[in-house]
């Protein structure tokens, strides 16, 4: 339980406590990652960050606070530890947003070395995007809880929460059986672990409910096929004529790359066997496609279905 876990506190102590964690996050400053310097040279042509926060009329100042106040993965972990047990409600994050607000708020701002590059006054809506970016609200379904506690109790535990807590998904019956199984088969010490987690998050919302896991997975590698079917299909058009013809043809460019698909579909197969201990191949690209799409006759639905036998 986790009234049994958890120090006592009131209504008022909870938020005031998490505030107050914020708060020593901003005092011992935010680093300008090479994200932000990328924006800081796309908008305004420069990656130093005094010249910008000179230009204290410039509308896209706003957009590199909102930066700047992105929790990072370490942040994110650290939250966890400290805090990702305790069931906050949607009261406590106005209120933490509230108090933020109260007072004002300076941060240093440092380099990679962690060197100082300025002092900023955050506005209070940095202040709220960085809490509802934290998304305290969120705490996993039990069968979630239950597979993270028994199977993943250490500080890989803390990082797979962050994902989970980072995905946003209202979590119906089917998408949490699926994630909890995931969490109790998949091995932990393999090197795709993270990959395949962050993988299977990404395609999850896409699990409708009522859904079978195993059809839902074999189905997205059905359509990672297509989709390198028709990669490779335009890379050979591509090496055997010009983009001018190709063109005037009518030909597409294919949405993706080979390798894309390829690792898609490579991920779809490892999930599939630690899983459910089998997969489904398909006949390799360059000898047989159908286009499902364009599947508009009985004999070619017929073959889509033989295909996936």
């Amino acid at each position: 339980m986790i009234s049994d876990i958890l120090p006592a506190m009131n209504d008022l102590a909870l938020p005031t406590a998490l505030t107050q964690w914020i708060r020593g996050v901003f005092r011992k400053g935010l680093f300008l990652t090479d994200d932000i310097a990328r924006f800081m040279e796309s908008a305004f042509g420069t990656q130093d960050l005094s010249a910008v926060l000179a230009q204290t009329q410039d509308s896209e100042i706003d957009s590199l606070l909102e930066l700047l106040c992105y929790p990072d993965t370490d942040l994110q972990i650290q939250f966890e530890s400290r805090w990702g047990q305790y069931p906050f409600t949607t009261n406590d994050l106005t209120a933490v947003v509230t108090l933020l607000g109260e007072t004002g708020l300076r941060t240093r701002i440092l380099s990679h070395a962690g060197t100082l590059l300025a002092f900023i006054d955050m506005p209070p809506f940095a202040l709220e995007a960085f809490v509802q970016r934290l998304n305290i609200t969120w705490q996993p379904p039990s069968e979630l809880s239950s597979a993270l506690a028994q199977h993943h109790p250490d500080n890989r535990g803390l990082a797979i929460r962050v994902h989970l807590r980072n995905a946003r998904l209202l979590w119906h019956e089917d998408q949490i059986h699926l994630m909890a199984l995931y969490l109790d088969k998949m091995p932990p010490e393999s090197e795709q672990f993270e990959t395949c987690l962050t993988f299977l998050i990404s395609i999850l919302p896409e699990l409708l409910p009522g859904s079978d896991g195993f059809d839902f997975l074999v189905a997205k590698k059905f359509f990672y096929f297509q989709s390198l079917c028709r990669a490779e299909d335009f890379e050979r058009k591509r090496q055997s004529s010009n983009m001018e013809i190709m063109i005037l043809q009518g030909a597409r460019a294919a949405h993706g790359s080979i390798n894309e698909w390829q690792r898609n579909m490579r991920q779809i197969d490892l999930i599939c066997q630690s899983l459910f201990g089998r997969t489904q191949f398909f006949q390799q690209p360059g000898e047989h496609c159908l286009d499902i799409e364009n599947a508009d006759t009985a004999r070619q639905v017929q073959d889509v279905m033989r295909l996936l036998s």
